[in-house]
């Protein structure tokens, strides 16, 4: 009987990772839309969401997806991401929207 082959341990495998500000989500986005999210989308302690770059046009373009969540999966799919991390201190990019909460809340200037 001969002694069973050792095969070589596959590669890790790796996934890119688009990091947002929150401010890149509206108030009425990120308080109601996000928790019912239609694809795989999982809170990120108080402050953000880890959110799958759906491929599905069918579910990410549909009637009722905000324009800025469309807008920055069409990002992340430019740049190879599978994911956004939206968090409140992540970076803004300048071609997606800003929205300021406290003067959605009724706070602000």
């Amino acid at each position: 009987m001969r002694a069973p082959v050792a095969l070589p341990a596959p590669a890790p495998e790796l996934a890119q990772m688009l990091v947002l500000s929150t401010a890149h989500l509206s108030l009425p986005t990120a308080r109601d839309w996000m928790q019912d999210c239609p694809w795989s989308c999982f809170e990120k302690g108080d402050y953000g969401w880890f959110m799958y770059v759906c491929d599905d046009v069918g579910i990410a373009e549909a009637p009722g997806v905000p324009l800025e969540i469309r807008s920055a999966l069409h990002v992340a799919k430019r740049l190879g991401c599978l994911w956004i991390m939206w968090d409140c201190d992540g970076p803004l990019l300048d071609e997606l929207p800003e929205y300021d909460w406290e003067a959605d809340r009724g706070g602000g200037a």
